[in-house]
């Protein structure tokens, strides 16, 4: 029996605890952990706007330049070609031009006209002074400048039209989508 109120009596001296010098290191280390947490945390909520501002501009860049691209692939004539502004006979699910959307498509005069501060799309007839539509496409671009060409020599139409969209966001550069197509359809 003796011997078992030896080795109680050496385990309660054994259990220590932990100094106090110990327990101020651990709480600085915490606060240290905690506080770089917390920079990180606010750091992401400040810039949440940003980043919001230009996923918001390449959804909206992409869905522009892909209607664009389509339209363009199946262009017949190209009328007007400058950088900013882009008038072509494509084919259009709409009935009539500009109307409610259709089952066929039909030939529409489309034109695309950008300045730094938007870009539009008008849809009319092919004769000239028919009725127009007119609709916004995008806005906030940093350039006006939108529509390349490349020509075949001595080839009143273009064989290739590239598109970049330079859209300007919050607190950062701009978000530039580029692409582009050959006219499939020109002199059909």
């Amino acid at each position: 029996m003796a011997r078992i109120g030896d080795r109680a009596g050496a385990l309660r001296r054994s259990e220590g605890g932990f100094t106090l010098i110990e327990l101020l290191v651990a709480a600085t280390m915490g606060m240290v952990v905690v506080g770089g947490a917390v920079t990180v945390f606010i750091g992401a909520i400040h810039s949440e706007p940003r980043t919001s501002s230009k996923v918001t501009a390449i959804q909206q860049g992409r869905v522009v330049v892909e209607r664009m691209t389509r339209e363009l692939r199946q262009g017949v004539e190209v009328s007007t070609a400058t950088p900013s502004q882009l008038s072509l006979i494509t084919y259009v699910k709409q009935s009539p031009c500009g109307g409610a959307v259709a089952a066929n498509a039909k030939a529409c005069r489309v034109t695309y006209a950008c300045t730094t501060a938007e870009c539009t799309r008008t849809v009319q007839e092919p004769a000239p002074g028919s009725a127009a539509t007119t609709s916004q496409l995008v806005s906030g671009l940093s350039s006006g400048d939108v529509f390349t060409y490349s020509y075949s020599s001595g080839e009143p139409q273009p064989d290739y039209i590239g598109i970049e969209l330079s859209l300007a966001t919050q607190g950062g550069g701009p978000v530039v989508i580029a692409d582009g197509t050959a006219l499939r359809n020109v002199g059909l």
